[in-house]
């Protein structure tokens, strides 16, 4: 059992009539919480399209591998269901190439496989919950950051010149695929925290981190393939371009795409106040980039853990203090809930001199909870699987970036989910920065 603080809560109670499989009626209840169940404050210079967003990309996996979501009650519900009722309005979803090994069984690669089938069945049931979608385009078969930025196995060989059709490509028909299918796609990210590096080209591969040796051409690429989109559907879909070491690099690489002239609508960046610094170092360097360029920001991940317990028996991430450079929040609920206020609040507080350019935030994974041990290589519901340094070893022989073991979740301490499933009461800052009630309970127990 978990210990968790209890607040004063006024409920008022709705009858709801639904419908069960067959056709037979039953009366739901649903309950919603008057004040604010995560104890943080109303903002109150929000627009009202503001992201409160959630990167979710591993919940296929994670629902094949038997994990069931509650509200916080402990009542069940569709996880689509209870971040909606909980104020998320946005979902953001990575596209891998291809995720699966190259030699039959064809395993998946783990990190819950997140390929363009994926996307499609996940941004569906976000659009249907009344969501908008956020695409995550690594251009690669499995994770990108700064230390690796592996092309796909399909482009190894490719020049920059095929490489550069090949996002042009691959971007506009997959969008076309997702939009065909009714996912309400409205922000594109063009590679993913793309600090020197992209699609096997720049930093580590060549040497050359300011974007010059064919990282801008590609992210150009994408920029053009969204155009096109856009022109097709009559949508206005932003573009978005993606970095992390925010408060060290942020400025100098809106620098250097700016140099390259590269035509993107959102800087988008990581800001995890665990490892990168303060609120208002953040708010500082967002502020300069949006007034310097003209472009909107977001903080595309951010997370913070709430217990130093390891869920699923997989090394996490976070595993003690040693682990983390800042500790500016307890680490707690309620310091996880105070955390992801002060950076939904810093950024607001950019629209304070440039109203609609600071766009919200999103919380990376926090429905990763740890999947029983024995799902996770069938479903790809750990962060690596067996055969991920199969793809590793395609582009080096050195480097320990992936995995040759089947491992769980390294994120299940950083969730706004209990082990069992249920919903925390950090999960309701969502709607509790904008003083809105949330749907806390489906009135429906197993």
């Amino acid at each position: 059992m978990y210990k968790r603080k209890l607040f004063k809560i006024g409920i008022a109670l709705i009858l709801a009539v639904s419908i069960l499989p067959g056709g037979r009626l039953y009366r739901m209840e649903k309950f919603y919480a008057a004040d604010s169940i995560s104890s943080v404050a109303q903002i109150h210079n929000m627009p009202s399209d503001f992201c409160r967003g959630v990167d979710v990309s591993t919940i296929l996996a994670l629902e094949n591998s038997g994990i069931k979501y509650k509200y916080l009650d402990g009542s069940k519900g569709d996880i689509f269901d209870i971040l909606a009722g909980a104020g998320v309005n946005y979902v953001r979803l990575r596209i891998w190439n291809n995720p699966y090994d190259s030699t039959p069984p064809y395993k998946g690669y783990g990190g819950g496989n997140c390929d363009l089938w994926t996307a499609k069945v996940l941004g569906k049931r976000a659009t249907d919950a009344g969501m908008k979608v956020f695409i995550d385009f690594h251009y690669s078969d499995f994770w990108t950051d700064p230390a690796k930025h592996f092309p796909p196995k399909d482009w190894a060989n490719y020049s920059l010149q095929w490489k550069k059709d090949a996002v042009y490509n691959f971007t506009y028909n997959s969008l076309c695929e997702l939009i065909d299918y009714g996912v309400n796609v409205q922000m594109v990210q063009i590679g993913n925290e793309t600090n020197g590096a992209l699609c096997g080209v720049g930093g580590f591969y060549d040497g050359v981190w300011d974007l010059s040796s064919g990282v801008a051409e590609l992210m150009q690429q994408g920029c053009y393939a969204i155009d096109d989109i856009n022109s097709k559907y009559g949508r206005d879909v932003l573009k978005v371009l993606h970095f992390t070491r925010l408060v060290a690099d942020g400025e100098w690489y809106a620098e250097q795409v700016h140099k390259m002239g590269v035509d993107y609508d959102v800087y988008a960046a990581s800001f995890y106040p665990m490892w990168d610094g303060t609120v208002e170092e953040m708010t500082t360097v967002l502020t300069n980039i949006a007034h310097k360029y003209n472009k909107k920001v977001l903080v595309a991940e951010t997370a913070y853990p709430y217990t130093f317990d390891d869920a699923d028996g997989s090394m996490n991430t976070i595993y003690d203090e040693s682990a983390m450079r800042y500790i500016n929040y307890p680490v707690n609920v309620s310091g996880q809930a105070q955390s992801l206020y002060d950076v939904f609040n810093g950024i607001a507080q950019i629209n304070n001199s440039l109203y609609g350019y600071g766009l919200g935030a999103f919380y990376w994974e926090p429905t990763w909870i740890g999947p029983d041990s024995s799902t996770w290589g069938e479903f790809g519901s750990g962060w690596a699987s067996s055969v991920s340094r199969n793809y590793e070893r395609l582009f080096s022989s050195e480097s320990e970036e992936f995995s040759s073991t089947d491992q769980g979740s390294s994120w299940d301490n950083m969730t706004l989910f209990y082990p069992d499933g249920r919903a925390t009461n950090a999960l309701y800052v969502f709607n509790d920065i904008r003083g809105v009630k949330s749907i806390t309970s489906s009135g429906v127990w197993d």
